[in-house]
Parts: C-alpha cells; sequence; structure tokens
C-alpha cells in the first residue's frame, strides 16, 4: 500500500518519466500511439493491484487460517478508490472511474491467481507427504 501510495505521490511529469523506459520498447515495436501509451499506464494500475490483493490474500490466510479471496477482492478494491481520491491532490492527476475498475480487475486476478497457486501448492505437499509416509513404511 506504500509503494501504490508514493506511486501516485508522483505528479504526471514524474510518472511519464517512471514509464519512459518501458514505453520506449513498446514504441519501438507497434509505433507511437495512443493504445502503446494506454497499456503502460494501464498495465501498471492492473499489476500493483494484483500484488496487493495477492498480498492481502496472504495475510487473511495467515491470520484468519482460511482462504479469503472475496474479502480481499473487496479490501483492495476499497483501497483502489482511496488511491483515485488521493489523486486529485496531486499536479497532473486525476479519479477516474475506469482506473477504479481496472484496480479492481486486477484485484479479482491476484485472487484467482493466489487461490491456483495455493491449489498447486498444497497438491504438491500432499505429495510429498505420501511419498515420504510410504518411504518410511518400506
Amino acid at each position: 500500500m506504500g509503494v501504490i501510495f508514493w506511486l501516485s505521490s508522483r505528479t504526471a511529469e514524474q510518472s511519464a518519466e517512471q514509464s519512459t523506459g518501458i514505453l520506449q520498447w513498446l514504441i519501438d515495436i507497434f509505433g507511437d500511439n495512443f493504445l502503446t501509451n494506454f497499456i503502460v499506464r494501464k498495465s501498471a494500475h492492473l499489476l500493483e493491484f494484483t500484488g496487493l490483493c495477492v498480498l492481502f490474500n496472504l495475510a487473511l490466510l495467515q491470520t484468519k487460517k482460511t482462504k479469503m479471496p472475496i474479502l480481499s477482492v473487496v479490501i483492495t478494491s476499497l483501497y483502489a478508490i482511496t488511491d483515485e481520491v488521493h489523486q486529485l491532490f496531486v499536479d497532473g492527476r486525476s479519479c477516474e472511474f475506469r482506473d477504479w475498475a481496472i484496480d479492481s480487475c486486477g484485484a479479482i486476478l491476484g485472487s484467482i491467481g493466489f487461490l491456483v497457486l495455493f491449489s498447486i501448492i498444497t497438491r504438491l505437499l500432499s505429495r510429498k507427504k505420501v511419498k515420504f509416509v510410504d518411504s518410511e513404511n518400506n
């Protein structure tokens, strides 16, 4: 949340400078157009909030001892609202419904990713236990 707050505290000019390297790479591939710039900026929103939601999922799993993916999405989405409001007070930035929607999609993606990884890790660990128990019996 601190990293997202810091990134949102950067002026529009500072934010543009920050994404220049990635943007230039995409421009070299796809050309200089609105879509290229849009993809870089909105991908950042999506990925920031995907990561935040994964962290909320892990924190809730650790504290509540159960998976709570929907609650993680709700908390992440609520934080996304505060992030958009925060940007109203930063030069050159704005509060946009579209950005909140992208952030919330990132949250959903984060919970889905968490559930998939949790399932894979659980299966791998249960297989190792079975193999370990079988080797002890022989």
